[in-house]
């Protein structure tokens, strides 16, 4: 692809994007075939954006959604400041397209984990942690994709649009977040229950892979930062003026409502 073409998708991602509308499909010549593509026009997007990130989400973390989808490593994309939330806000899901909403487990990083050569370990991730939060995503498309497309996703920054943090997990190093229970209830009814087995994943490992991406890529963590380490459940679609909760069992929740 050249940096002609990477630049005409980042911008067509960012003017959807803005102006709140779903492209049918990347230009042919626009379209990524390899992720380091991908990640080209992700940053070329969130360039044109100029907004601030805080952090990163990871899609298809799971190795079961992997081989569903036929991709070795997840999708990851940036999580805006802009579009952080706290937890019972009331979200104006009209400026999306098509939102869904996913409740995950994100890692709070405490201290900067700049790039390097060589990989990081999980013993170093767990020591710069300073906490694992119940959180939702709310997530968009800005190219419509049936089924979905891994490497257009990646460009369209992971399909990011909205992050809501809710508590914090108390004594996160002795839960086991992998078979941790979570439901995401959808006006008092359970609309998706959570995912089991190998479509669930340790958070810490999660974010040793993305620091590990990252790091190739010429980028860090610093303090602060919220690595979102992939939905706990299947992502669902919610309307205006519904009010979605996830539930993690013992652990507590986390809520949001749709606005227009």
């Amino acid at each position: 692809m050249t940096p002609e073409n990477t630049a005409r998708a980042a911008k067509l991602l960012a003017d959807a994007y803005n102006s709140r509308v779903q492209l049918s499909d990347l230009p042919e010549n626009c379209r990524p075939s390899e992720r380091d593509e991908s990640y080209a026009i992700q940053d070329a997007m969130a360039e044109n954006l100029g907004l601030t990130c805080a952090g990163w989400k990871l899609g298809m973390s799971a190795p079961g959604t992997m081989r569903q989808f036929n991709v070795t490593a997840p999708v990851p994309g940036r999580i805006f400041k802009e579009c952080i939330f706290e937890d019972g806000a009331s979200v104006p899901a009209g400026h999306y397209t098509g939102p869904k909403v996913e409740p995950e487990f994100a890692v709070r990083i405490k201290s900067d984990l700049p790039a390097r050569d060589s990989d990081y370990s999980r013993a170093e991730v767990e020591a710069a942690t300073d906490a694992i939060l119940l959180c939702i995503e709310i997530a968009d498309n800005r190219v419509a994709m049936a089924p979905p497309q891994p490497l257009s996703m990646i460009a369209d920054n992971g399909g990011f649009a909205a992050y809501v943090v809710g508590p914090e997990v108390a004594n996160w190093r002795d839960v086991d977040f992998a078979a941790a229970p979570v439901d995401l209830i959808i006006d008092g009814e359970v609309a998706a229950p959570g995912l089991k087995g190998e479509f669930r994943v340790d958070p810490i490992d999660v974010v040793v892979w993305t620091l590990n991406d990252l790091s190739r890529r010429g980028y860090g963590l610093t303090a602060g930062d919220l690595i979102s380490t992939g939905s706990a459940t299947v992502p669902t679609a919610m309307g205006i003026g519904s009010e979605a909760i996830g539930q993690f069992g013992t652990l507590g929740e986390v809520r949001v409502k749709f606005s227009q």
